[in-house]
């Protein structure tokens, strides 16, 4: 059996299929989802390419994939008026790792592989959201918790 490869994939279907298996797994069922959820990820995905500096990575062994995260710049949220602020911050989302292969170190490697990449394209700081299960993960590679807040209008 082959070594697991990370690499950058173009295949977006996979990517957001990957996407949508980690969003099953956090509770959100198909009643909760819209129907044209697949054209919206694709739209996303594509603006993201476009806008430049995206990377979805893929895991696999023997060409078989077993997990997928993906990472971008994200664009300024406000003005930066002090040094801290003005750090260009990149954004992992979507890490998923099939079941059968969790606890081989694939996360790891897969957030790994966006940390690297952010920091190429000149980021300074990473962010994510967490879901329990994977806090320990973030914690062990040195996230944080930040005291985000949030509000639903």
């Amino acid at each position: 059996m082959a070594a697991p490869l990370i690499a950058p994939s173009a295949d977006d279907a996979l990517l957001i299929e990957f996407y949508r298996r980690h969003w099953l797994e956090m509770g959100v069922g198909p009643a909760e989802t819209r129907a044209d959820w697949r054209e919206l990820a694709l739209a996303f995905l594509t603006e993201a390419r476009q806008a430049g500096g995206f990377a979805g990575f893929v895991v696999r062994r023997d060409g078989i994939a077993l997990g997928s995260a993906c990472a971008r710049p994200m664009p300024a949220a406000y003005p930066a008026f002090r040094d801290v602020d003005a750090v260009r911050v990149g954004y992992i989302w979507g890490l998923y790792v099939e079941p059968a292969e969790r606890g081989q170190g694939l996360g790891r490697r897969l957030v790994e592989a966006c940390l690297a990449h952010l920091a190429a394209q000149g980021c300074g700081r990473a962010l994510l959201h967490a879901g329990p299960r994977s806090l320990p993960l973030y914690a062990r590679l040195g996230f944080s918790e930040t005291g985000e807040m949030a509000l639903k209008l």
